[in-house]
């Protein structure tokens, strides 16, 4: 307790330092020491963890599908699919690709994945074959998880399309395509025997040979990558950003920290995608660590599915962006009315998450007056695992609408001119970040990952790209209007 006061009258004197007159002509460089040690963990070890603790406690309830895990059921699937992935003859380092919408076995196949110490590329499910040829061929993927349908997509003849040999190749058999020379096994959640594929349920090995994953997961380093997620690639090809267990898993607990989800259980209503980072980091692994219940409303998002599932689980948490929660408050507003239950199951709320984009100040009103919560801003990208900035509990409205919250835990943050120099606090200049989180590197792309991370380890934000920052100063090789004070960033355009 004498280190945590300590280190919280520490935060307390940063902050009132920075905010005062004479800190302007200081350089504007800030770092948040955090409140707790960063935890040298695995996914896997955070899954037995969390079984351990709440074996009977539901881990995922999916609508759509009709079905739920609890978090032991979880575990012991894990393991069977894991083992089941290591039998295939996948090793620690290859790549297994997911493609498909909000499901279990998206789910579990990311657990799975992690537990055999394979590095999950998480794939838009949106992509058609040019760009899914790019991905597979780029991070060499070996094998494939995929939904059979969704919506007008047809994985497995999608597949076909970028190598043709697959259609030909017969069922459960490994491939030897030249178009794509590293893949050797599709894998497809469906019950139909598709030529060159295998069905997802018959990789799950039974309970008895499932041993065989357990010598695998203890080789497993905290250190070791965990996942590759794809930038948008605004101008050109998209990069693969590969990250760690070590990165997302606490990237993700000083969220749930700032949250509150350490404080209670939450039902978090996950409408936002599995692939992409607020999914996985912010969504799979904060369950994972605070015992959350997951609860899936729909496949993908679908306003009508989500008010659903908020008045049949009385959820306390909602993840979304800007857009989604407009969608979701104009809705709820014509409904109460008519609808008292809802409107009583929308009281117990805890927290509304919104990200890729910055909230206007109404919507922050209509999200305090339907849901009689806070809303949590989460800034950051995919290449710093993700979260940057978030608010915290004691946050005013103010601060809430007006800035993008305080500085994580154990992040570096500085704001430099064009030249890469620190500025002054409260000139504007570009954003750098160095943290634990920080990408380990852009797969097969060693200049890319020179131009964004220097020798030091900043990460240049500038140079970045993705779907999950639009800022406007976050133009490339632009000069943003951006201040920094006291640990939290303000736009001046605002």
């Amino acid at each position: 307790m004498g280190v945590l006061r300590r280190t919280q009258a520490l935060l307390i004197w940063n902050i009132k330092r920075c905010l005062s007159g004479d800190i302007k002509k200081r350089p504007a460089y800030y770092h948040n020491p955090g409140t707790e040690r960063l935890r040298a963990i695995t996914t896997g070890q955070l899954i037995n963890l969390a079984a351990e603790k709440w074996p009977k406690r539901n881990a995922i309830i999916s609508l759509h599908e009709k079905k739920q895990l609890t978090f032991m059921q979880l575990k012991e699937q894990a393991d069977q699919l894991g083992a089941g992935f290591v039998k295939l003859g996948l090793k620690p380092g290859d790549r297994l690709a997911v493609i498909g919408a909000n499901t279990i076995h998206w789910y579990v196949t990311m657990q799975a994945a992690a537990k055999a110490g394979l590095i999950l590329v998480m794939l838009n499910p949106a992509y058609r074959p040019l760009e899914l040829s790019y991905a597979l061929k780029h991070v060499g993927v070996k094998g494939v998880v995929t939904d059979h349908k969704f919506k007008t997509q047809n994985y497995p003849e999608i597949l076909a399309e970028v190598a043709p040999g697959i259609s030909k190749a017969p069922h459960g058999e490994p491939l030897n395509c030249p178009e794509l020379p590293d893949l050797s096994f599709v894998i497809v959640a469906t019950d139909e025997k598709l030529p060159g594929c295998y069905r997802y349920d018959d990789i799950m090995v039974s309970p008895q040979e499932k041993e065989i994953i357990f010598e695998v997961e203890n080789q497993v380093q905290p250190d070791d990558p965990t996942c590759i997620q794809f930038s948008s690639g605004t101008t050109g090809q998209p990069k693969a950003a590969v990250l760690s267990h070590f990165g997302t898993i606490n990237n993700g607990h000083f969220f749930g920290k700032r949250c509150g989800y350490d404080t209670m259980h939450h039902t978090l209503c996950l409408q936002v995608p599995m692939f992409h980072i607020m999914g996985s980091t912010l969504g799979i692994l904060c369950a994972l660590d605070f015992g959350m219940t997951l609860v899936l409303p729909g496949p993908s998002y679908k306003k009508e599915d989500t008010i659903k599932a908020l008045e049949k689980h009385k959820c306390n948490v909602l993840y979304g962006t800007p857009t989604m929660h407009i969608d979701i408050c104009n809705d709820l507003k014509k409904l109460f009315p008519e609808f008292p239950k809802l409107r009583e199951a929308c009281k117990d709320f805890k927290v509304v998450v919104s990200g890729g984009a910055i909230c206007t100040p109404s919507l922050f009103k209509d999200i305090y007056n339907i849901f009689e919560c806070k809303v949590q801003s989460a800034y950051g990208l995919t290449e710093t695992s993700p979260i940057c900035f978030t608010n915290t509990q004691n946050d005013t409205f103010e601060q809430r609408t007006t800035t993008v919250g305080f500085v994580a835990d154990h992040l570096e943050v500085k704001i430099v001119d064009k030249e890469g120099r620190m500025v002054n606090f409260g000139e504007s200049g570009e954003v750098w970040f160095r943290s634990f989180g920080n990408l380990l590197e852009y797969w097969g792309d060693e200049k890319k990952t020179k131009e964004a991370i220097t020798s030091s380890n900043w990460f240049k934000i500038w140079r970045s790209y993705g779907a999950d920052r639009r800022w406007i100063w976050y133009h490339r090789r632009r000069i943003k209007d951006v201040i920094i004070r006291g640990g939290k960033i303000y736009s001046l355009q605002k």
